[in-house]
């Protein structure tokens, strides 16, 4: 098991090293307080939500493989576990406590008219900035990760338990993907619509995210740092936009998503591309180090693992990971619950229609807790 409840660049380097010394299968977090392990600079916020380390990786035991053809692959001896699962999930009663945000509105507007202020400068081109919610009550984790990724059909969507933790996420986004000859993919999304059950209002609600100026440029904006980010490890003129502003219709909203590939240098791996590219440009915005210094001073608490990575390595080196949105975290021995959800501000943007933006990207996960509550 690795840990690094404070990121710091030895800490990474130490990591980098178990896993090149013997490479093997890993899975877990990179929470979005790694950052601090590639940029020094930025202060630390103290204590995440319930002392949520920095990252948190293991080598399983054993992994399922299921691949697309439908077949499925067994590394390790799997049975014995199986075996074990009917066992019934034990559950606590306790008082539930109702989702509380972390900001009203008139809060996030005054959040958002301060980093206005620094767009206006031209310290900043966008920002992402973010809003916490916090509940309390004993849920079922399988329904609910069955009924949230029914609702969402993400397919960057998964499920973790790691020592008190639990990660329950239906992520449409993917930070990296690393193939076993160093190919590296990013699909960043910038652009959010809802869904209507009136197909021709559907349509009409797509096809006007697809022609909005604001939702293309902050889309851009942030494919033009994934390919700086690329570029720093990517061999010479690898680097490619093959999509650019791809509408992609989930159940729920619409969005602009964009590919960015590069092929490594010779020599390097999937930690190299995490140390160039992380965090993800789309959760924080740019330039990327100035927009995350004005995060830490304006969001209400640390983010712990939400906009960080969830994924795994593969010996050959290749490796998947998403980007830790629409998630649900929780704590257990508290039956502690965490959602954030957040949304880009940019010279052109409107706060209100920002702050419902984030509302609308909390209500699915938000009402699906509500109804796994046991």
């Amino acid at each position: 098991m690795h840990r690094l409840d404070r990121a710091t660049p030895e800490g990474w380097a130490e990591l980098a090293a178990a896993w090149r010394t013997q490479p093997t299968w890993w899975f877990g977090v990179l929470g979005y307080d790694l950052k601090n392990a590639f940029e020094p600079s930025l202060p630390e916020r103290g204590d995440a939500w319930h002392g949520m380390p920095d990252l948190a990786l293991w080598e399983p035991e054993w992994v399922l493989e299921c691949r697309p053809d439908g077949t499925v692959v067994e590394h390790g001896d799997a049975q014995s576990w199986l075996q074990q699962r009917a066992a019934k999930q034990e559950t606590r009663s306790q008082r539930l406590s109702p989702w509380s945000m972390d900001w009203s509105a008139p809060d996030y507007f005054e959040q958002a008219d301060s980093l206005k202020f620094h767009l206006h400068r031209g310290d900043i081109y966008e920002v992402n900035l973010c809003v916490g919610s916090q509940a309390k009550g004993p849920v079922n984790l399988a329904a609910m990760y069955r009924s949230l990724q029914a609702r969402a059909e993400a397919g960057m969507a998964g499920m973790l338990k790691w020592g008190e933790f639990t990660v329950v996420s239906a992520s449409p986004e993917r930070y990296l993907q690393v193939s076993p000859e160093g190919q590296l993919r990013s699909q960043p999304i910038k652009g959010t619509a809802p869904r209507h059950a009136d197909a021709t209002k559907d349509a009409a609600e797509g096809s006007a995210l697809r022609q909005a100026e604001k939702e293309q440029a902050e889309n851009v904006m942030i494919v033009d740092l994934v390919r700086h980010d690329f570029s720093r490890v990517a061999a010479a003129q690898t680097v490619k936009v093959p999509r650019l502003l791809e509408l992609q219709s989930f159940k729920t909203v619409h969005h602009l998503v964009s590919t960015v590939e590069a092929q490594l240098k010779p020599g390097l791996d999937w930690l190299d591309a995490v140390a160039a590219s992380f965090p993800m440009g789309s959760m924080t915005g740019a330039p990327k180090l100035r927009a995350m210094e004005l995060i830490d001073s304006h969001e209400a608490r640390p983010r712990g693992w939400y906009s960080g990575a969830m994924g795994y390595v593969r010996p050959d080196g290749s490796a998947d990971f998403n980007v830790l949105i629409r998630t649900l975290f929780g704590h257990a021995p508290s039956d502690s619950w965490q959602l954030w959800a957040g949304s880009a501000l940019t010279l052109a943007a409107d706060p209100a229609a920002e702050w419902d933006e984030c509302l609308l990207k909390a209500a699915t996960p938000q009402n699906v807790w509500n109804e796994s509550v046991e």
